[in-house]
Parts: C-alpha cells; sequence; structure tokens
C-alpha cells in the first residue's frame, strides 16, 4: 500500500483535471464510487493495483502519480483527452447546413457544433448529419440524423454507397457512382424516383461523409399507421382474390 496522501491528493488534481465525477473515475478503474471516495478523503490507502490501473486508463506516469514530478504538465493528459473528445460526434444541423460548407475545415468551428456519443460509434472520424428534403425517400426521411464516417479516398468507395457530400453549393445525402466516361466526376443518384441523377466535378467536393446508420424519427404510433396501412391494404387484396373465386368458374 501507498500511504503518501500526496498520492492521493493527486488522483483527486487527476480527476478534477478530466472533469470526471467520483462515479465515473471509479467505473473507469474497476473500483466502487465509495472506494474511491475513501480513497480521495485519506480514510484509506492506495494500492500498487489501483495505480497500475489509473495508470493505464489514463496514461499517467505511476512515478508522478506516487512520488510526484517536478514539472509535471499536461502532456500527460493529451492521449487520454484525444480518446475522450474522439467517443463525441459534432452534429450538423439543418439550418447550420450554410455555415458548415464555408467553415468545415475550421476546427475551431468544428468545437462550437454540438456533440453526441453514439453506442458503437468511438474512436473514429463520425459526423452527424440532419437530412434535407425527400430525394432519398425510403431509405431516409426528411429531417432523420444520419451517423457517417469520413471518407479520406473517395476513389476507394463502392459505387451506389450512401453518402452525405459536402459541395460548393450544398450539402447533400445521395448515393455516389463513378462516371464511367469522365474519371474525375460522379454521379448523384437519388433513391427517390422523382429525382434525376446529376454529375458533379470533383473538384467541387468538399467532403464525402459515408452513411453508416441513421437516428429514425418514426415514433411507435407512425410505425402502428403504417403496419395499419399495410394490413388494409392485404386484406383488400384478399378479399379481391375471394370475389374472383366466386365469380370466375373454377379452371378444370
Amino acid at each position: 500500500m501507498i500511504s503518501n496522501n500526496s498520492s492521493t491528493n493527486r488522483v483527486t488534481a487527476l480527476r478534477e483535471k478530466l472533469n470526471l465525477s467520483q462515479q465515473e473515475f471509479a467505473d473507469k478503474i474497476g473500483i466502487t464510487q465509495g472506494a474511491l471516495s475513501q480513497l480521495e478523503s485519506g480514510k484509506s490507502t492506495l494500492s500498487l493495483s489501483t495505480i497500475t490501473k489509473i495508470s493505464k486508463e489514463f496514461n499517467v506516469d505511476c512515478n508522478w502519480l506516487i512520488l510526484g514530478i517536478e514539472g509535471y504538465d499536461d502532456s500527460h493528459f493529451q492521449n487520454y483527452q484525444k480518446v475522450l473528445e474522439s467517443s463525441f460526434i459534432p452534429l450538423v444541423k439543418e439550418e447550420a447546413h450554410a455555415g458548415y460548407i464555408d467553415q468545415c475545415s475550421d476546427e475551431g468551428y468544428i468545437n462550437t457544433l454540438d456533440v453526441y456519443k453514439i453506442p458503437g460509434f468511438e474512436n473514429g472520424n463520425y459526423r452527424l448529419f440532419e437530412v434535407e428534403g425527400d430525394s432519398m425517400l425510403p431509405t431516409i426521411r426528411p429531417r432523420e440524423t444520419v451517423i457517417t464516417e469520413q471518407v479520406k479516398d473517395i476513389i476507394q468507395l463502392e459505387n451506389g454507397s450512401v453518402c452525405v457530400v459536402v459541395t460548393k453549393d450544398g450539402i447533400v445525402a445521395k448515393r455516389l457512382f463513378r462516371h464511367e466516361t469522365t474519371p474525375v466526376s460522379y454521379l448523384f443518384k437519388s433513391d427517390n424516383p422523382e429525382y434525376k441523377t446529376y454529375t458533379i466535378h470533383a473538384d467541387d467536393i468538399l467532403e464525402v461523409w459515408h452513411v453508416k446508420a441513421k437516428i429514425s424519427s418514426i415514433t411507435d404510433q407512425e410505425s402502428y399507421i403504417q403496419n395499419q396501412r399495410f394490413q388494409s391494404i392485404e386484406d383488400e387484396i384478399r378479399q379481391l382474390k375471394e370475389h374472383i373465386n366466386r365469380v370466375l368458374p373454377p379452371q378444370t
């Protein structure tokens, strides 16, 4: 056991530096909140096992945690903070599309966007986009939010992939196809047949984000209504078949 009170003080300082509650910090190192509270208050001592867990989880030097190091600075927190920040995904709302086009490469602007944590989408370059219009019906409904991952090399993208594309003129959700006769251009195709396919030159594309999932806005009530409509259609078809069978004589 390490009985130096300065060690427990450094645990508290580390937790507060990372803006974690006692419960959050305790969960990350596999102890109870009560045990951490006892530790920080000096009522219990710091075990080597706990020191090791803290060191691995938060990228902290054990020597600093146990003995303290003169001139210790924030660089010890950088790796952990990067992992923590990468777990949250910025959301580009529909009304923010115009501003995003002008400032999508500005890290300061990106940091002003609301961020959300989506289970299963940690430690990657993800972005949430609220989709405008009905051009991707029935795949994506108007104002649904899609979870996307940045495409670094558009050439490697599979034909027909659903993407959110940031161009100089706007942000659109489309299926992308390589142009067969013009290698530097791409076909943007909608799932809604009412919209025409059009071509965009590669130079006009600022960013491409591959759609990985969506957050549906369909409520249970809407799903129920849709199911009722399908059931009604099926009933009408069944009744029509029964009527035809009664009217037409059986074939021999």
